[in-house]
């Protein structure tokens, strides 16, 4: 009975990505047709051509891209060394840092929207790469930060301790002892950096005004008019800006369950 159960989850999660792929395979006759079809009769690419293309997302693409590994780059320039000091200079005043962190996150994005478009406002970076990376990276770093603690956390002291013996430098501990050891946590941190970055709409709206910078959640509502709505296209767009997290997770499942299973066990 459990398989069961487990098979009709899966089938209900599935499904709408199944839809979705289909209906951009499909012609336009067969889409709108009257009586929906599971399978389609004939398979066509022209939705991803006319996507691509005349739909630019190929541009918006590339700019997600852009700004989801700057967002993931920037966040670990910040977050390992902050999680490393904490982690190994534990003084009085480490808690009270780690719980203000941790309040930061109850606040929600939309709250920090006027302030943020303020700023970037009036440092001119409306409609640029480096507004999404900065808000993006507003909301990364103190999660990442946290968790990235909890993994150096869990590191055995006498580790740092035999590192200082051989005569390595708190730089040294970081970069050839600690980080290889905690990188399925790392690419958990990456992975987490990458998607919100990735899957934002609300910020990449408000903060890019042209195809230059406009990321692909943002591009997707281009493709519906105020009339009509180009299913074939814009289906196709979609499972087109599904593709990287897709890979990322397949490709990183491994790292995933390790790094998510590193905390459960004090080293």
């Amino acid at each position: 009975m459990w398989f069961i159960g487990i098979f009709v989850r899966l089938i209900f999660v599935l499904f709408p990505f199944y839809w979705m792929f289909i209906t951009s395979v499909k012609d336009d006759a067969e889409i709108f047709a009257y009586t929906p079809t599971l399978f389609p009769r004939s398979l066509t690419l022209k939705h991803y051509m006319t996507a691509w293309v005349y739909g630019k997302v190929g541009v918006y693409f590339k700019n997600s891209l852009i700004v989801a590994g700057c967002t993931v780059i920037l966040s670990f320039l910040v977050v390992v060394p902050a999680a490393f000091s904490a982690s190994l200079y534990r003084t009085s005043g480490t808690r009270a840092i780690s719980t203000f962190v941790l309040a930061l996150q109850m606040f929600p994005g939309i709250l920090l929207l006027i302030p943020l478009y303020i700023v970037m406002k009036k440092c001119q970076l409306i409609d640029t790469y480096l507004a999404l990376v900065v808000s993006y990276s507003t909301f990364t770093v103190p999660f990442c930060l946290l968790l990235t603690k909890t993994y150096f956390d869990n590191l055995p002291r006498e580790l740092y301790e035999a590192a200082r013996i051989d005569g390595c430098s708190d730089f040294s501990i970081l970069w050839k002892v600690a980080v290889p050891l905690i990188l399925p946590g790392i690419m958990v941190v990456g992975l987490f950096s990458f998607v919100l970055a990735w899957c934002d709409f609300m910020f990449a709206k408000t903060f890019t005004n042209t195809e230059v910078t406009r990321t692909i959640t943002v591009g997707l509502s281009t493709l519906q008019g105020s009339w009509t709505v180009e299913w074939g296209p814009l289906m196709a767009a979609a499972s087109i800006a599904t593709i990287p997290v897709l890979v990322i997770f397949s490709l990183a499942n491994k790292y995933i369950i390790e790094g998510l299973t590193a905390g459960a066990i004090k080293g």
